[in-house]
């Protein structure tokens, strides 16, 4: 592989200097998260390059990374050329070009190559699924405005973060969520609570009928799970946990929206009943399992 750092002055290689002869930063003094990330992503290509050449001085050229003032500045041919490839690579990935057919516009050995496309592959990949999730978290963004605004506040998307804040209060019952009898296990457990903490019976019909509708939920699409029912001043927070596969994002306005709507993810009736029901309903659903927490509101009728 010696002869890949043999001087050339083709139309190909000199695309690359011709290409990379912007400045890297000055040593240390980043203006940004964004720009340390990127002469970071340059040494590490360098880095990979450097080890499939078996270069002993990967380390040293990643830490060089970040104090070069410019590339015209390193001395070493080799090297040079390396930082050159890097940053062309970083730019074609930028740029969303095809890097299989920018590499084969390369006068470079194909086991050179081919280590430079896995790097790159690699380098793409991440950057990917950062935009990905990114773009996950816009839309997941849009679909919780939308839902909250369309049922007035009545029905709150949120992430896992915000779970414990309703986890709060006196705790007046927990049960375990694995086989059908558990349904009315947990309905009446809830109606004990309710009756002790002093509602009205019509209202305990109410909270146990939509109480009914979430844990059998759980038994027809998750494993197991949990309820809660806490009490925090007038407000019954009721909370049912799964390890189920989650609702997905965009079938929740349907379910949420459209009244007897069902699909076999879904509540069916269930959400919209909710809703009707409940001060609030809140869902946290993923993958791995929703939280779905009901806020009952028992001011005005204790006594």
């Amino acid at each position: 592989m010696k002869r890949l750092f043999t001087k050339r002055r083709g139309k190909r290689n000199e695309a690359v200097e011709q290409q990379t002869s912007q400045k890297l930063s000055p040593s240390l003094a980043f203006q940004s998260f964004m720009q340390m990330n990127e002469q970071a992503t340059i040494g590490w290509i360098v880095y990979q390059l450097a080890d499939g050449m078996d270069i002993n001085k990967k380390e040293e050229l990643f830490l060089q990374s970040f104090s070069l003032h410019s590339i015209d500045n390193i001395t070493d041919e080799k090297m040079k050329e390396l930082y050159q490839l890097a940053q062309l690579g970083l730019g074609w990935i930028t740029n969303h070009d095809v890097i299989e057919e920018e590499i084969k516009k390369l006068d470079y050995p194909k086991p050179f190559r081919d280590v430079l496309l896995r790097t790159l592959n690699e380098v793409h990949a991440s950057k990917t699924l950062t935009e990905m999730d990114k773009e996950k978290d816009q839309v997941w963004e849009v679909y919780r405005d939308v839902i909250y605004s369309a049922t007035q506040g009545a029905f709150l998307l949120i992430d896992k973060a915000k779970i414990k804040q309703y986890k709060t209060g006196n705790l007046l019952c927990e049960a375990d969520i694995k086989e059908r009898q558990d349904i009315s296990y947990s309905r009446n457990l809830a109606k004990e609570a309710f009756t002790n903490a002093g509602l009205k019976n019509s209202k305990v019909m109410s909270y146990n009928l939509i109480i009914s509708e979430a844990v059998t939920n759980v038994i027809k699409h998750a494993d197991d799970g949990k309820m809660f029912i806490h009490q925090k001043d007038d407000v019954f927070h009721v909370i049912i946990e799964d390890n189920g596969p989650g609702f997905p994002l965009n079938i929740l306005p349907k379910t949420t929206l459209l009244a007897g709507f069902s699909t076999k993810e879904s509540l069916g009736q269930g959400f919209s009943l909710m809703i009707k029901m409940a001060e609030q309903v809140i869902l946290e659903t993923s993958s791995n399992g929703s939280t779905l927490i009901l806020l009952l509101d028992g001011k005005g009728e204790i006594g």
